[in-house]
């Protein structure tokens, strides 16, 4: 099983955004430069896209994500600088725990194949058990989303 290594202060600011933003679901990046990692979280307009196209997102945040395209394409810009790299995409699951949905494969895919293959996926959650995280990653040979260790680098 290949592993994700995160800062703990990575993953507890993940969790922080998700209880804040709690009963909706919350997302952001993580950029990873130097052995560290930042967080940049996204601002979900799920809602907001609700209310103008209710047919085409029935779902509202407390049970789906839209990233506000500004913030994703910041996350892609920071990813470019000089030894950074986008490494993580997360959003939580305020009400079912952390899980890859359905939904969340079909939102990591580009057609057939991962729009950001070299990226892990992070869900986060306190519904099941309070601060669970779970990461998934593109594998060419299941070609599918299969879950990968979290190791917490601790200060």
């Amino acid at each position: 099983m290949d592993t994700l290594r995160l800062d703990r202060a990575a993953l507890d600011e993940m969790l922080a955004h998700a209880r804040e933003t709690h009963p909706d679901e919350c997302c952001g990046s993580v950029i990873s430069r130097d052995g560290s990692d930042r967080v940049l979280r996204f601002t979900n307009i799920q809602n907001r896209l609700h209310e103008q196209f209710p047919e085409e997102y029935p779902r509202t945040a407390d049970r789906a994500y839209t990233p506000e395209p500004k913030d994703q394409f910041a996350a892609e810009q920071a990813g470019r600088e000089p030894g950074a790299r986008l490494s993580v995409f997360y959003h939580s699951h305020p009400v079912t725990g952390a899980y890859f949905s359905g939904e969340d494969r079909a939102r990591a895919m580009f057609g057939d194949e991962p729009s950001y293959p070299d990226v892990t996926w992070v869900v986060v959650s306190d519904a099941r058990t309070r601060g669970e995280a779970r990461a998934f990653r593109w594998s060419d040979g299941a070609r599918d989303f299969v879950e990968v260790a979290i190791e917490v680098r601790e200060p």
